[in-house]
């Protein structure tokens, strides 16, 4: 599931998690057991959302002698900024992508983020937000970060 939301208030995509959340129960599905954000305030929230998350985990204070993770050494990001490159780079993936009919239990499985301009009044409020400037996919042992518009000086906001 992927929101694209305004700010980072959790009223912005609680409903959407509700909707995730649900309809898993409902059937008697599982329920997540792994969640990626990238404002680790969230954790409180989705938790609560979540208790699937609290199952099995090892906090992190019991590895804290531990050096902080860096992008593996065969890991390659790639910035790219035209449209004729942004397209070759999502054909690379594409090209993975398995024919259906041969095989409908195969999945491709990418990480995905994106950042845009948002302008915020005086009191908070949002204003105005912008065009999606920057996304950024993780695919096997390649990180593609998309400039997909320009980003100008009004506040940004890592969404």
């Amino acid at each position: 599931m992927c929101s694209l939301v305004a700010t980072k208030a959790h009223s912005q995509y609680q409903g959407s998690l509700d909707c995730l959340r649900d309809p898993l129960h409902l059937y008697g599905l599982s329920q997540p057991k792994i969640i990626y954000t990238d404002n680790v305030s969230d954790r409180p929230f989705l938790e609560q959302t979540f208790p699937s998350l609290l199952e099995n985990v090892t906090p992190v204070e019991k590895y804290s002698e531990l050096n902080a993770f860096d992008i593996p050494g065969d890991v390659t990001v790639f910035v790219k900024a035209t449209a004729s490159s942004i397209n070759h780079a999502i054909g690379t993936i594409l090209d993975d992508v398995p024919d259906s009919e041969t095989n409908a239990d195969a999945n491709v499985v990418v990480g995905f983020d994106s950042e845009w301009n948002v302008e915020m009044a005086g009191d908070g409020r949002v204003v105005h937000r912008g065009h999606t400037a920057v996304v950024q996919i993780a695919y096997q042992k390649r990180v593609y970060i998309l400039q997909v518009s320009l980003i100008t000086t009004t506040a940004l906001t890592n969404n």
